[in-house]
């Protein structure tokens, strides 16, 4: 009997410490490696009966997008990743796949749009009981490193932009969450605008009013007849902001599910990549085919060094890409002016990308004489022959380095080599 205050204790403490454990977090589909598991996890996903659909071929092809989305992610591609799942949540509004925005968002190092992605998660009906709580820890502790912002609007049914974004109409008020820092606020009603500049710090609840002087005119004609059975358009008395923040996202009109991506602040929008699919009737993914490959074009810079140790040319020009297929066009330069022209055929269009190339350098070079003298200027014309690896780093940006064999000919000058071993280090930037 002695002994039971010790276990009554030693049990309140075991579950103190259980309650105290930290909440984790959802594990992103980016962590499944196993494709059979991938696909059963999005299946699962995309199969849910209470997420109504107008055809089946829609849960198909939401789950093509996130397929390709999670591959895209787990290329470190996050641009095309999200424009992706953005995409797929469009066609298929499960809340599930809010999830797997916000984490990506938050991989991006955009915390408040992941925030506010997690806030959307909580607000819709659909989201199960599941992972309520652990997404909420999630947000308080993002909420630490932001600014909640509540603007109130006058008069009612206002238009509210932040940063540039979208004009959203806002029935009475609007709650966001932004970054710490200097953010500009615009209101318009009808012909009348007007601006403020928010400051907000980390952790801090702001609310602000955004007022509009309304000029009351008298009536000079009866008001016209409206039609009762014609609803009148009314926007949201209260508006949770997502996405909306800026110009990186693209929408209608800021208060739908609807978001594309922008490449950067200002450019263009990143279409969806859909991979060839089969489907049966109810909308089942049967099987997927393998896509072409994507590889886009850009810019080349090389670094090509005399296997002998006695020097080196720097190149720069353009890499023109068509599936596994690769032209290089290059202006080379060492002591000498040249040039080189040259195709790489990919092995394997992943993020590892071994390769084999042929080419032709040119060299113009000095001819001299026994004397030492200078006689004339002579072009010496090669061809190449290399293999080598390209690493992607991301969608828009690749590393190389491969081992050649030149030969010139047309050399008569006898201190110049015919024959070099030319290992080179590359970089090429992608549109």
């Amino acid at each position: 009997m002695p002994r039971l205050p010790c276990a009554l204790a030693a049990i309140t403490l075991a579950a103190g410490t259980a309650f105290a454990q930290p909440v984790t977090e959802p594990a992103p589909l980016a962590q499944i490696r196993d494709e059979q598991q991938l696909a059963e996890a999005l299946s699962a996903i995309t199969q849910d009966p209470s997420i109504p659909v107008d055809a089946p071929a829609t849960r198909a092809l939401a789950q093509a997008l996130m397929t390709e989305g999670v591959k895209q992610l787990q290329a470190r591609s996050y641009d095309q990743a999200l424009a992706n799942f953005l995409e797929a949540y469009s066609k298929f509004p499960s809340p599930k796949i809010l999830l797997n925005i916000a984490s990506t968002l938050r991989d991006m190092g955009r915390l408040a749009d992941a925030a506010n992605t997690y806030q959307r998660y909580l607000l819709d009906p659909s989201t199960g009981a599941e992972r309520v709580a652990e997404v909420k820890e999630i947000l308080l502790r993002l909420d630490e490193q932001l600014t909640i912002l509540t603007i109130r609007v006058f008069p009612r049914g206002s238009d509210l932009s932040i940063d540039g974004g979208p004009f959203i109409a806002v029935g009475s008020s609007l709650l966001t969450r932004v970054r710490p820092g200097i953010h500009l606020v615009r209101i318009r009603k009808d012909t009348a605008t007007s601006e403020l500049t928010v400051n907000g710090f980390e952790g801090e609840n702001k609310e602000i009013l955004m007022a509009l002087k309304v000029e009351v005119t008298p009536d000079v004609a009866p008001p016209p007849v409206v039609d009762p059975k014609t609803p009148l358009p009314k926007e949201p008395e209260h508006v949770d902001g997502w996405l909306i923040t800026g110009t990186q996202y693209a929408s209608d009109s800021g208060t739908g599910r609807e978001r594309r991506v922008r490449s950067g602040t200002q450019g263009p929008e990143i279409s969806a990549i859909v991979p060839r699919f089969d489907a049966d009737e109810d909308g089942q993914v049967l099987a997927f085919h393998e896509p072409a490959p994507r590889i886009s074009s850009g810019v080349i810079a090389v670094l090509r060094i005399d296997g002998e140790g006695r020097g080196f040319a720097g190149g720069v020009g353009f890499a023109i890409s068509r599936a596994r297929l690769e032209a290089e066009i290059m202006i080379l330069k060492s002591d000498s002016t040249g040039g080189y022209l040259g195709l790489r055929y990919r092995l394997m269009t992943g993020w590892l990308r071994p390769y084999v190339g042929l080419g032709m350098p040119g060299f113009a070079y000095d001819e001299v004489d026994e004397t030492g003298m200078t006689t004339s200027t002579r072009l010496a014309i090669g061809v190449r022959g290399a293999a080598g690896v390209e690493l992607m780093i991301n969608g828009h940006l690749s590393v190389h380095a491969d081992l050649g064999y030149e030969h010139f000919f047309f050399i008569d000058d006898p201190l110049i080599d015919t024959n070099l071993f030319v290992p080179t280090l590359g970089v090429i930037g992608r549109l």
